[in-house]
């Protein structure tokens, strides 16, 4: 299954190379033992996310973007922006994938006694990938005040 947002352009902006991509899909592929996604999809729904938070302006976090895994995302820019909102994300990403992707995650997370992981991208944004359990600690480390519209 596969969702769509007007939000993409042919013109992704592109802070990961194809090869680290990959790399991720890989990863995601190891620790899954029966993926419903397949490594073409992993990419494309990585570049996917990638492309819409590296045209947000602000802190985005999201939640329920990895169905099941008990696992949320914190986005920060490069600019360091300190007030963000609560975000529900759609996109050109495939919904088997994300499912897969926070499997992998949850099962290295309770393989190795984490509850959160950064990764930074080469412009210095950082994408935390933490625990629900541990949103409030998170966010006050990330000095992040979240505002629910919903």
């Amino acid at each position: 299954m596969t969702g769509h947002a007007e939000t993409l352009t042919q013109q992704l902006p592109e802070r990961f190379a194809a090869v680290e991509l990959e790399a991720a899909a890989r990863w995601v592929e190891d620790r899954v033992r029966h993926a419903g996604s397949s490594p073409a999809r992993l990419v494309a729904t990585f570049r996917a996310l990638d492309a819409i938070l590296a045209k947000s302006p602000g802190v985005v976090a999201l939640r329920d973007l990895l169905p099941g895994s008990g696992l949320e995302l914190l986005y920060l820019p490069p600019t360091g922006a300190a007030t963000g909102t609560l975000a529900s994300l759609s996109g050109e990403i495939h919904l088997d994938a994300l499912a897969d992707i926070g499997r992998a995650l949850r099962a290295e997370f309770i393989a190795t006694g984490r509850d959160m992981v950064q990764i930074e991208a080469d412009d210095g944004a950082r994408l935390i990938v933490h625990a629900i359990e541990v949103r409030a600690l998170v966010m006050a480390a990330a000095n992040v005040q979240l505002i629910d519209t919903r």
